[in-house]
């Protein structure tokens, strides 16, 4: 079950999997909406009648310094990657309770190296690090395997946007600015969205059982 708001988007990445899986459905929702948690997961458990893996990687947060953005984006960000993600998790629970499931969110690397030209990112990542240590401490009671991913700089469409804005200030080739980027990180080329989900994949898995609780950092050193 695939849950985002842009239809183009979603898709494109439902076509994907329908190579990989049996059934794939997918769902355009805004998590924020009111009622939005509980639809969704009522129809995971109507269609499979149970669930194994919940995996929230929600969030688009504005991108700027504190003293750039404006004060109601905040509660918007927040809204999204937070809260909307807490109520998710609510709701599913007792499902991954059930089949001792796994719960995997994603956070990212600047909740431990903060960027002044992200200070809300920075901000709900840091959130995001303790709320998952919280979630973490009651699916040891319950048997619900938990962990947090923490990106690094991942050529995301997203990403890919920021960097031309930033490229564009400094009078350089995106291309160029990559480059200097990796540079920059002391590492060897930034990620790619593979990276990542070979990583989640594996936290899914019972191989990573006995990883519970934990913060993984995939960022290329």
């Amino acid at each position: 079950m695939l849950v985002a708001r842009t239809e183009v988007e979603l898709n494109e990445t439902r076509r994907e999997l329908q190579a990989l899986a049996s059934e794939v459905r997918a769902v355009v929702q805004d998590l924020q909406l009111p009622g939005a948690s509980e639809r969704i997961v009522s129809e995971v458990e109507d269609v499979w009648g149970g669930l194994d893996i919940l995996v929230t990687n929600a969030g688009a947060a504005a991108q700027g310094g504190f003293l750039e953005l404006e004060d109601d984006v905040w509660p918007v960000g927040f809204g999204l990657k937070m809260f909307a993600n807490v109520r998710v998790i609510k709701r599913a629970w007792p499902l991954l309770k059930n089949s001792s499931g796994h719960r995997v969110m994603i956070g990212g690397g600047t909740a431990r190296t903060p960027d002044r030209r992200l200070s809300l990112v920075s901000a709900i990542n840091g959130g995001m690090a303790a709320l998952s240590k919280s979630i973490a401490a009651q699916g040891t009671l319950d048997r619900i395997h938990v962990n947090l991913v923490q990106p690094g700089i991942v050529k995301t469409s997203r990403r890919r946007k920021l960097f031309e804005k930033w490229a564009m200030q400094e009078g350089m080739s995106v291309e160029n600015y990559i480059e200097r980027e990796a540079r920059r990180l002391e590492i060897v080329r930034l990620g790619e969205p593979s990276d990542i989900g070979e990583v989640v994949a594996f936290l899914c898995s019972e191989e990573s059982r006995w990883m519970h609780g934990a913060i993984v950092d995939v960022d290329g050193g």
